[in-house]
């Protein structure tokens, strides 16, 4: 039923470009969703190898290979794209070339007998045919068989998978407790990535296990919101001051020193030292030349160690390149991830967003995957802490709109809502250090 050893024409064949898109129904070597161990029964030989859905993984595209008498998978990386005129509609990756399209990944590995991965050193020659039709084509098993299929998010679709550049070791998920946000090694008997899911039907014990359920992205963009909020009212505490140059200095001395009680290794307070950053770096502050010159000359320290410690720590954290360990963070950066969910563009070349986008999901993969990690962080970190109940109310993000817009502002639309303050806050700015 099953032909192993394709004939010269039909090995030509199988190599041939998709002719429908993403439709990978035309590729003879792409098998839709089968299971690993009927993978396995049809590869006999070294080399052997076949593309198929894999029904464990939300039917995300695998490449199974036999090589030196095992059967290895491995998981391919596949982000959807935001369309744009002349950029492809998805990215698929193994290890460190992105290619347009899954056939496109395929023809590359095999025509240039190129390993699947540096450390396994398999390497896919002899395509294994299918016989007989699909019953449904390679983007209808991507973004029909994840279990979600409704809500906010759900027109953005993102593989589970990571990239298979990892050495095939018995260590289990716990032991990749290393600094950064790298995707977790392999299992014993495959070079597919294990990492818990990141998007919509996340594993449980995660911030992210909800979605399933529609609840915690929601939640994610409340949090958002709440941050947003926190900016602009930092921003505001300096703006607001309209007495002594002194006086706006404080302010950003105070603003500075809380920025640095977040960072990691201290709080580990992410998502609130990135609220902080966003009133420092935000234009209406940050033109206050007078201001900063004042600080730079007052509290020399804090200034310096706002310019060379905490403006990088925030620009690689927003670019997927920070710190996530939970040894150092309670709180891990996941605004990126929640701005990318929401359909953020990614500004610069084509080459730099896609290697921000991917440090990005690695990232938010590896937050979900250390959830229990970070929740034991935090608690250690609140460990004999009393709230104060009279401040609950003050600090809660709906207390904070009132006090930003009042009662009627506070339910106008956010875009409204945000414009008018940026207004606000520039008219300030103004006032305090007219522009010459």
């Amino acid at each position: 039923m099953w032909k192993t050893k394709p004939a010269p024409s039909a090995l030509k064949m199988s190599m041939q470009g998709p002719q429908n898109g993403e439709d990978l129904n035309h590729q003879p070597w792409y098998h839709g969703l089968l299971s690993r161990q009927k993978a396995e029964a049809l590869l006999l030989q070294d080399g052997d190898f076949l593309v198929r859905a894999s029904g464990s993984r939300g039917g995300h595209p695998v490449i199974s290979c036999r090589w030196r008498g095992s059967v290895l998978h491995f998981e391919v990386f596949r982000v959807v794209m935001r369309p744009r005129p002349g950029r492809p509609a998805a990215l698929f990756q193994l290890e460190d070339e992105r290619f347009p399209s899954m056939a496109a990944l395929v023809l590359s590995y095999v025509t240039g007998c190129r390993p699947l991965s540096r450390a396994t050193g398999a390497v896919a020659s002899r395509p294994v045919i299918r016989q007989g039709p699909l019953r449904r084509s390679f983007s209808e098993d991507i973004l029909m068989d994840c279990p979600v299929r409704t809500g906010h998010f759900r027109d953005r679709k993102w593989s589970n998978s990571q990239p298979a550049d990892l050495e095939l070791t018995g260590e289990s998920k716990e032991d990749h407790s290393r600094p950064g946000c790298r995707p977790p090694r392999s299992d014993q008997n495959s070079a597919s990535c294990h990492g818990r899911r990141f998007g919509p039907g996340t594993a449980h014990a995660s911030p992210w296990a909800s979605l399933e359920a529609g609840t915690a992205g929601e939640t994610l963009v409340l949090c958002l919101r709440r941050l947003e909020t926190l900016a602009l009212a930092g921003a505001l505490a300096v703006l607001g001051c309209s007495g002594p140059l002194e006086e706006r200095a404080a302010a950003l001395r105070g603003l500075v020193e809380l920025a640095l009680a977040m960072r990691p290794g201290a709080a580990g307070d992410l998502p609130g030292l990135a609220a902080v950053m966003g009133a420092l770096l935000m234009p209406q502050v940050s033109r206050l030349e007078h201001t900063w010159r004042h600080l730079r000359r007052s509290h020399t320290e804090v200034a310096l160690a706002f310019e060379q410690e905490l403006k990088p720590l925030m620009r690689a954290l927003d670019e997927g390149a920070g710190p996530c360990d939970p040894g150092e963070v309670a709180l891990p950066h996941w605004a990126p991830a929640v701005r990318l969910l929401e359909g953020e563009e990614l500004a610069g070349p084509l080459e730099e967003g896609c290697e921000r986008l991917l440090r990005t999901l690695h990232g938010a993969r590896q937050m979900a995957g250390d959830a229990r990690k970070f929740r034991k962080a935090a608690a250690q970190r609140l460990r004999g802490f009393q709230p104060n109940p009279e401040l609950r109310e003050a600090l809660t993000t709906s207390f904070m709109r009132r006090l930003l817009w009042g009662s009627q502002g506070a339910s106008a639309p956010l875009s409204e809502r945000l414009e008018k303050f940026q207004h606000v806050l520039s008219i300030l700015s103004q006032r305090l250090e007219p522009d010459h």
